[in-house]
């Protein structure tokens, strides 16, 4: 019964398809067929990530822009291409990236042209070719912001992997190690440089071309893997689903609904007011994955001593600090292991009772939930979302609130943090997520707009003569001022900083600021914001190797001490908790 109904199936479809259908549905069974009578393994270990020089286009001129899409058109596959982009801070999109299957690469410096060229806009608009890559949607609807172009067939890696029921990594490096094997170099220094330079390095170039590559190979290893996955017969049935319901693009493509021009949708955490989530819960439910914060390889607690001038000890320093001392001439060394250093003039307070013995003990260099010291990421406690609203005198002596953690346990330790914040939000009445005014919206948008027109006037070399008029009205037009090189080089000086915003208006206040607002105005100061924090941390995370004298009301007693000394203002001390 089951091959008759396949079979009528497929008479249908033939006559409503024809040729097409058949011919794809052939295509489908053969490949299905070579690769299960190949290797079923997930990685394919014969896949090369080669990225040559003589293979990279850079396009910095209409011309050379025109070249480029040539040369894509002759050398795409499937209409498939790996597509990235590059940008500094704010700024708009600097560097354009596609890349086809079989390795050409053009790289185009839209910074440097100042627009995008015509021929490059049908590309980018043409909905038969498909920009694979991580975050495509959104780097697409970040090139129609900034150079008012449209971008059509998108298609985000991870969320094709996760419609095939296969593994979606969250980022490209992620994805790179487990489709095609190879590890990918993600330099910061490269990463983060500077795109709008004169001239890229060779670094750059091939960092820029890496990224397009890769996103190409990975697209056919998905692809090729989801093949194997499945009996030819499974294979056959989804794939006359698709093309029976799916649109225009995905019976061209192949591919499962609603995954081009859609914006990736990560995995939730459990993140609920009202229930804690355990370490053990997240690691069954969520895979962690690696932390965006960098690990710390080097020790963050030196030890090194710092001595009153009669010798008193009063804290425990790392050996920068230490060295700072020394080499302002407000310290001499007393020894060099452990390196001690005795001030040559009389602090303004000593170490007191166990608050000031905190500050003299020797520190461990592991995580302070599970013991581990390979790797560890600086946490704070209090985070600095609401610390730096703090008044000056708690923004001193902070380190007793910031503690070390393994990646692992920093990421849950956030994960935790975000149901106290929700908590707070609702308690103090300010929301995570506030909107900022329009007005600021439309000056980022005029600034992308100006510093477009800026650019491409400073490159006067590869504007066409008909585009120039159009581009000086966008200046006059937000400038009120006639095109000059003088105008022009100024303008080019302050746009490099990013947008200048117009002031908030009065009601409009951040979440960390309107919570310290709250409690600097209500009973128990910020003194129990503090505490709350580090109750929540103990709470949630339950650390086994916290330094001794280590306690959630330090700062209550510091601030005693303090006052008991006459060394806070009762402004101060007001603001911190100590007056009611």
């Amino acid at each position: 019964m089951f091959f008759v109904c396949v079979t009528v199936g497929l008479v249908l479809l033939a006559s409503k398809y024809r040729n097409n259908v058949l011919r794809s549905v052939k295509r489908l069974c053969h490949g299905i067929t070579n690769h299960n009578s190949n290797s079923t393994s997930k990685t394919n270990n014969n896949t090369k990530l080669h990225v040559t020089l003589d293979k990279i286009i850079l396009a910095d001129s209409l011309e050379k822009c025109d070249y480029a899409v040539q040369r894509i058109h002759c050398n795409l596959s499937n209409g498939i291409l790996g597509f990235d982009c590059e940008w500094v801070n704010e700024g708009p999109v600097s560097l354009l990236q596609l890349a086809t299957y079989n390795g050409v690469c053009a790289l185009f410096r839209l910074g440097k042209i100042g627009y995008i060229p015509t021929k490059l806009k049908e590309l980018l608009a043409n909905r038969r070719v498909l920009k694979v890559g991580v975050a495509s949607f959104e780097d697409g609807k970040k090139l129609t912001n900034d150079y008012g172009c449209c971008i059509f067939g998108t298609l985000d890696l991870r969320s094709l992997a996760k419609s095939l029921g296969l593994p979606s990594p969250k980022s490209l490096a992620a994805l790179c190690f487990e489709y095609l094997g190879i590890e990918m170099n993600k330099a910061t220094e490269v990463r983060c440089s500077d795109w709008n330079a004169d001239n890229l390095t060779n670094e750059q170039i091939v960092y820029a071309a890496y990224d397009a590559v890769a996103s190409v190979l990975i697209y056919h290893q998905i692809r090729q893997q989801a093949k194997v996955k499945y009996s030819l017969w499974k294979n056959l049935i989804l794939y006359l689903k698709r093309i029976w319901n799916a649109d225009a693009d995905e019976k061209f493509h192949g591919l499962p609904q609603g995954v081009i021009d859609t914006r990736f949708k990560v995995q939730q955490f459990n993140t609920t007011i009202n229930k804690e989530i355990s370490p053990e819960e997240i690691k069954i439910n969520n895979k962690p994955h690696k932390n965006s914060i960098p690990a710390r390889n080097k020790p963050l607690y030196h030890n090194c001593y710092l001595e009153a001038p009669d010798g008193e000890v009063l804290c425990t320093c790392d050996r920068k600090k230490a060295e700072w001392y020394i080499a302002k001439g407000l310290g001499t060394i007393i020894q060099e292991d452990p390196l001690t250093v005795r001030l040559t003039f009389e602090p303004s307070g000593r170490a007191l009772g166990e608050v000031g013995k905190y500050y003299t003990q020797v520190k461990v260099n592991q995580c302070v939930v599970c013991g581990s010291s390979d790797k560890f990421i600086k946490k704070n406690v209090v985070p600095k979302e609401y610390r730096k609203y703090f008044p000056e005198i708690m923004k001193s002596h902070q380190s007793h609130d910031i503690l070390l953690l393994c990646p692992e346990c920093h990421e849950i330790s956030n994960l935790h943090d975000l149901q106290l914040r929700k908590k707070l939000a609702v308690m103090c009445g300010a929301p995570l997520f506030e909107t900022l005014p329009h007005q600021w919206h439309k000056t980022s948008s005029d600034w992308r707009k100006l510093y477009s027109a800026v650019k491409a006037l400073k490159n006067q070399n590869s504007l066409p003569a008909k585009r120039r008029p159009q581009i000086e009205s966008v200046i006059v037009k937000c400038t009120g001022q006639k095109v000059t090189a003088d105008l022009l080089d100024v303008l080019e000086r302050q746009l490099k900083n990013g947008p200048m915003h117009p002031p908030l208006p009065s009601s409009y206040m951040p979440h960390g600021q309107a919570v310290v607002y709250h409690f600097q105005n209500n009973k128990g100061g910020l003194i129990e914001l503090e505490r709350l924090w580090r109750e929540h941390f103990v709470r949630s995370m339950k650390p086994q190797y916290l330094p001794k004298l280590w306690s959630v009301s330090h700062s209550h007693q510091r601030f005693a001490i303090r006052q008991m000394q006459n060394r806070i203002k009762p402004e101060d001390a007001k603001l911190v908790g100590l007056i009611k």
